[in-house]
């Protein structure tokens, strides 16, 4: 995915809420999901990036617990911007890029 890439965002969860964790566009639709789980002495974290779904299934259920959130993709973000959807292997190679750029020392 070279080139200008996509505004995101970060929510802030407030307390007694629903987790806001995950990626967001800044009007609110969410693009990826992050999760945790602890289950006896082992943890499993991860993460979801919507690509190219077929979001349609997402409005006959509640999304990540949060009523009213509508999710979003990148394709459906590159569409909106006239831009080709990003092949999986472009978002893989940034997503590569950026975790180690963000866990090398330094």
């Amino acid at each position: 995915m070279d080139g200008p890439g996509f505004p995101a965002v970060r929510r802030e969860t407030p307390p007694g809420s629903e987790s806001l964790a995950g990626v967001w566009t800044p009007d609110h639709r969410k693009l990826a999901s992050i999760g945790m789980r602890i289950s006896g002495s082992v943890s499993s974290h991860g993460f979801a990036l919507n690509m190219d779904p077929d979001l349609s299934v997402c409005t006959t259920f509640t999304a990540c617990a949060l009523p009213g959130v509508r999710m979003t993709s990148l394709a459906e973000l590159a569409a909106e911007r006239g831009l080709p959807t990003p092949t999986h292997s472009e978002v893989r190679d940034t997503v590569a890029r950026a975790v180690t750029a963000h866990l090398t020392p330094g």
